[in-house]
C-alpha cells in the first residue's frame, strides 16, 4: 500500500517563548496515545515550533486506518437452536441483525456457557475522515498556562490563531478550529516574507519555510544561534558560556541573526551578577567573557535578531541604547543603595508585610533568627555570633532599590553590600547563600552559616503556612513548601548535620504560637508527616528499595540517621541470615496483635534448650548491638544479627510459643518482643520482603 506524509500546522500570533516546548510536548503525548489507540503505524513523527507556529509531520501514513476485527456476542445456544438443531427466532434474529446468514454464526464457549457470536472485519476509515477531528481535539487539549478569546467564536488558544495548514500528501484535510478552516497554505517570516505560501507536499515543509526565512525545527534553530554566537564571540577574542539562554531565545525568533553590541567599560564596576541579570533576563542578550579568563566579563554582548537587517548598524545601535538605559538605572540603584547601611534596610522590613496572617518580614526574621541561633549552638557553637548577624541581615537587601527592580538579585546584592560596607566575609557569603539550593539541581551553601540560616528561614516558612492552614495539596504549592522541605533535608544529608526534625518543628512552631489556627500538636504532626513524605522521595531518588524505605521511615526523625539505616539494610539484605530476621519480626508482630507483651524475660521460665539458646545468643550481642547503633554504625550492628539466624530458626521450629501455661507463654512472647524491640532500633524488619 502506498503511503503518504501528513503535515499539520497551527499558525498564530507570537506565542510566549515558554509556551512552545509545553505545547509541543502536549502534542507529542496526545498523538502517541491516539495513534496507539487507533493502531496506526507510521514512519518518523516530527514536531516543529516557532513563535508563530506549532506543527507536526507524520511520515509514511497509509491512506486508511488498519482494518479491525469485531466480535459480536449473541444469545445463548440453548435458546438459539431447538433440540433438533434448527435455528429459533432468537438465532435467526441475531444473524439478521448482523447482516449474515445463520450458517455464518459461530458457537463460542464462555465461562457462562455456549453463546452465538459473529466475527467480522470492519474496514479502516480513511485518514481524511479521522484526522480532522483528531487534530481539532489536539488543539483544544494543549494545556497553556493562559488562554484567550478573540474574534473567532467558541474557541480559546494562547494567542489568536490565523491559519491552519493540514495536508495529507497533496490533499487538504478539512480541519476546523472555530471559524478557521485548514488549507494548503502557510506563511513565512512576518518581517521578511509575510505572504502566503502554498505547500504541495509535506516532505518539503522545512525546505520551503527556510526559503522564506523560517527555521521551524527548534533544535536546528538553537544550533544555529549557538554557532553564530560562538563565532561572533571568537571574532572579538571573547567566549560565551550562557547556553541555558538558548531555549528561551530560540522561542523568540524564527530566523536567527546574531549581532554583536557593546557597552561602556565604565559599567564593569557594577557587580558581574547585575550585568549578567540585565543582559540575560531582561534583554535576552548573551554576555561575553574574556577568552583568557572566563570569569571576567568584557563590554560586549550578542543579541539575536529575527531578521537579517539591511543596515546592521541601526539594529546594533538600538540594542545598545536599550541596554545602556537599563545599565544607567542599575548604576544609579547601586550607588544609592551603598549610601544606606544594610542594617537600616533590615530595620525597614517592619514596614513590609510577609503575609497578612504571618506578620511583617521583620517578624519573620526575628523568628528564624531565634531558630538559627539554636541551630548554631548545636551544629557550630563557635559560629553563633556570626549566625546571629547573618540571620538578622539576610533579608535586608529586599528593601534595596536594586533588588526592588531586579528581584533575581536578592541575596546577591546583600552579599555585595555587606562586603563593601566592611562586614565579615563569612557573614556576607551566608547572606547570599542562605537562598541555596534554589532548585533541585542547584548547589548547596558552601559555609555552615549559610546552611544554618537557610534551614531556619525555610522551617519558619513551612511551619508558618501550615500553621495558618495553607497546606500544599495535589499540584498546588504556591509557596514552594515541598521544595523548601526537600532543601532542608538535602542540606542535612549532604553536610552530615545530625538534627531532629521533631525538635526543629517544635522550635519553629513555638515562635508561631499566637498565629496558629489549629492546635499545636495537630500542626506539628502535619509538618512532621510532610517532611517524612518528602524524605521518602529523596530515598527513592537515591535508589533505596521501596520496602527498605518503608522499614526505616516508621521511625523517621533525623534524616542522616534514617538514611544511614537505609544504607545499612541495603548492604546486608542479600545476606543468607537476613530473611530469618525479617521472618521473625513478622511472626512476632502477628503474635503481638493478639496479645499484650512485656520486655522482662525470666530465665527460670525458659524450659527448652532452643529458647535458652536464643536468649543466650541475644544476651551476648545486645550490648554490642546497642553500642554500634547508638554511634550510628548500623552496618556493624546489623552484622551482629547474623549470629541469631540459627537460634531463631530452631526456636520457631521446636518451641510452641502459645503454651497452655500462661507464665511460660508470656515469657516466650516477652523474649520475642525484646528481640524485635532491639531490631526496631534499626528498622521495622517486618516491612521487608527478603528472599530466602
Amino acid at each position: 500500500m502506498n503511503t503518504k506524509d501528513l503535515i499539520f500546522e497551527i499558525g498564530s500570533e507570537e506565542l510566549p517563548s515558554g509556551f512552545i516546548p509545553l505545547a509541543l510536548n502536549s502534542m507529542k503525548v496526545f498523538l502517541e496515545k491516539k495513534l496507539s489507540t487507533l493502531n496506526v503505524s507510521s514512519g518518523p513523527i516530527e514536531f516543529f515550533g516557532t513563535p508563530r507556529r506549532l506543527a507536526v509531520r507524520i511520515s509514511g501514513l497509509a491512506p486508511t486506518l488498519p482494518d479491525t476485527l469485531e466480535t459480536r456476542m449473541g444469545p445463548p445456544k440453548n435458546i438459539s437452536f431447538d433440540k433438533d438443531g434448527n435455528p429459533t427466532k432468537a438465532g435467526l434474529g441475531f444473524a439478521a441483525s448482523a447482516g449474515v446468514d445463520i450458517s455464518d454464526v459461530v458457537i463460542q464457549t464462555t465461562p457462562k456457557g455456549d453463546y452465538l457470536s459473529i466475527t467480522r472485519t470492519i474496514p479502516g476509515k480513511p485518514i481524511s475522515e479521522v484526522f480532522p477531528d483528531l487534530f481539532q481535539e489536539m488543539i483544544s487539549a494543549i494545556p497553556f498556562p493562559k488562554t484567550m478569546r478573540w474574534s473567532n467564536p467558541g474557541v480559546r488558544f494562547a494567542r489568536p490563531v490565523h491559519w491552519l495548514l493540514a495536508l495529507f500528501g497533496s490533499t487538504v484535510l478539512p480541519v476546523e478550529f472555530g471559524s478557521i478552516t485548514a488549507s494548503d497554505t502557510t506563511r513565512g517570516n512576518r518581517f521578511m516574507s509575510s505572504a502566503s505560501i502554498t505547500l504541495s507536499d509535506p516532505q518539503h515543509y522545512e525546505e520551503i519555510l527556510e526559503s522564506y526565512f523560517v527555521i521551524p525545527d527548534v533544535e536546528k534553530r538553537k544550533e544555529l544561534v549557538w554557532a553564530q554566537v560562538v563565532q561572533k564571540a571568537h571574532e572579538i577574542r571573547a567566549v560565551v558560556k550562557d547556553e541555558d539562554l538558548l531555549e528561551e531565545v530560540a522561542g523568540l525568533i524564527e530566523f536567527p541573526h546574531v549581532i554583536v553590541g557593546s557597552f561602556d567599560e565604565a559599567f564593569l564596576v557594577l557587580p558581574p551578577e547585575v550585568l549578567v541579570t540585565v543582559m540575560k533576563h531582561h534583554q535576552r542578550y548573551f554576555p561575553l567573557y574574556s577568552a583568557t579568563d572566563e570569569d571576567v566579563l568584557v563590554p560586549y554582548f550578542c543579541a539575536v535578531s529575527n531578521i537579517v537587517p539591511k543596515d546592521e548598524t541601526v539594529v546594533r545601535t538600538g540594542y545598545e541604547r536599550v541596554l545602556k538605559a537599563r545599565l544607567d538605572d542599575a548604576q544609579y540603584f547601586f550607588t544609592e543603595d551603598l549610601k544606606v547601611p544594610l542594617e537600616t534596610y533590615a530595620d525597614r522590613l517592619k514596614d513590609v508585610i510577609f503575609h497578612k496572617d504571618l506578620g511583617t518580614s521583620a517578624e519573620k526574621v526575628q523568628r528564624f533568627t531565634i531558630i538559627a541561633i539554636s541551630l548554631a549552638e548545636t551544629i557550630a557553637p563557635e559560629k553563633t555570633h556570626k549566625v546571629r548577624e547573618a540571620a538578622s541581615l539576610c533579608k535586608g537587601d529586599l528593601n534595596s532599590l536594586m533588588v526592588y527592580e531586579l528581584p533575581e538579585l536578592q541575596g546577591v546584592m546583600g552579599r555585595e553590600y555587606a562586603i563593601r560596607q566592611g562586614r565579615d566575609l563569612e557573614v556576607a557569603t551566608a547572606i547570599r547563600e542562605h537562598y541555596l539550593p534554589a532548585s533541585a539541581d542547584d548547589e548547596l551553601p558552601s559555609g555552615v552559616i549559610g546552611n544554618i540560616v537557610g534551614i531556619a528561614d525555610r522551617i519558619d516558612t513551612i511551619c508558618g503556612f501550615f500553621g495558618i492552614g495553607m497546606v500544599p495539596s495535589g499540584t498546588s504549592d504556591p509557596y514552594a513548601l515541598r521544595r523548601q522541605a526537600i532543601a532542608i533535608e538535602n542540606i542535612l544529608l549532604e553536610k552530615g548535620y545530625r538534627l531532629s526534625i521533631v525538635w526543629l518543628v517544635e522550635k519553629s512552631l513555638a515562635q508561631l504560637q499566637e498565629k496558629l489556627v489549629k492546635p499545636f500538636d495537630e500542626v506539628k504532626q502535619a509538618v512532621i508527616t510532610f517532611f517524612e513524605n518528602r524524605f521518602v522521595s529523596i530515598l527513592q531518588a537515591r535508589g533505596i528499595s521501596g520496602d527498605t524505605i518503608e522499614s526505616v521511615i516508621t521511625s523517621f526523625d533525623d534524616p542522616v540517621d534514617t538514611f544511614t539505616r537505609a544504607q545499612a539494610i541495603e548492604q546486608v539484605r542479600k545476606e543468607p541470615w537476613f530473611p530469618s530476621i525479617c521472618s521473625a519480626s513478622k511472626r512476632v508482630e502477628n503474635i503481638l496483635k493478639k496479645t499484650e507483651a512485656g520486655h522482662l524475660v525470666r530465665q527460670d521460665l525458659l524450659l527448652q534448650e532452643e529458647e535458652k539458646d536464643l536468649f543466650r545468643a541475644f544476651d551476648e550481642m545486645e550490648a554490642q548491638f546497642i553500642d554500634h547503633a547508638g554511634k550510628g554504625e548500623y552496618a556493624s550492628a546489623l552484622k551482629l544479627l547474623s549470629g541469631l539466624k540459627d537460634p531463631i530458626d530452631r526456636f520457631f521450629e521446636k518451641v510452641l510459643v502459645m503454651s497452655e501455661d500462661d507464665e511460660v507463654r508470656n515469657n516466650r512472647i516477652a523474649l520475642l518482643n525484646t528481640l524485635v524491640h532491639l531490631f526496631d532500633k534499626v528498622a521495622k524488619f517486618s516491612k521487608i520482603t527478603a528472599q530466602q
